[in-house]
């Protein structure tokens, strides 16, 4: 369909979500992430603790603010991959550590957000949640960018399927 003929009421004419189809994901999410959550606690964590103590020996986990279902923030969970160092600038520089750079490659960064998909905050696939200034910036430039909140954020989407090149703006990332 073309955009120019596209509207904000044809989307959501479009899309017919029923409670039976919601109850179902959420069961499924529910089903996958408690086991994965378990499993991983127990037989990834300690490793990537001694990794990253060894490493640089600083805080292992790290929250960031991210728009959900409906606009409504919440905390994204994550294991730290990156280091702040000291600049003479205003602006923060970041670079990736050592065992940062296998865990971005392997996605065991992403694992504590089992926890969030467990909460309710995220299902496993969807759209996933961007950061308050990323929402601001992409709804004043994207047609139709905020609609996208009318269901929950995914902890998998299209983007870690089809991207091989983490895309952050505004960070200079250097490894």
């Amino acid at each position: 369909v073309p955009l120019e003929l596209i509207n904000q009421d044809w989307i959501f004419r479009s899309i017919n979500v029923s409670r039976r189809y919601d109850s179902l994901k959420r069961f499924i999410d529910i089903a996958l992430a408690a086991p994965a959550f378990l499993f991983s606690l127990v037989f990834i964590y300690p490793f990537v603790f001694l990794a990253i103590a060894l490493d640089d020996g600083g805080p292992i986990f790290y929250s960031q603010q991210r728009i959900g279902k409906h606009g409504k923030p919440f905390s994204v969970y994550k294991i730290r991959s990156m280091e702040n160092l000291p600049t003479n600038e205003i602006k923060e520089v970041k670079k990736v550590t050592r065992v940062g750079s296998f865990l971005r490659k392997t996605r065991i960064d992403e694992l504590p957000q089992l926890w969030n998909v467990i909460k309710g905050d995220v299902s496993l696939v969807g759209p996933r949640p961007e950061t308050p200034l990323l929402v601001k910036e992409y709804a004043d430039k994207v047609p139709f960018y905020n609609v996208r909140h009318i269901v929950r954020p995914g902890l998998s989407g299209w983007a870690q399927t089809q991207q091989h090149e983490v895309p952050k703006f505004g960070v200079d990332i250097k490894q």
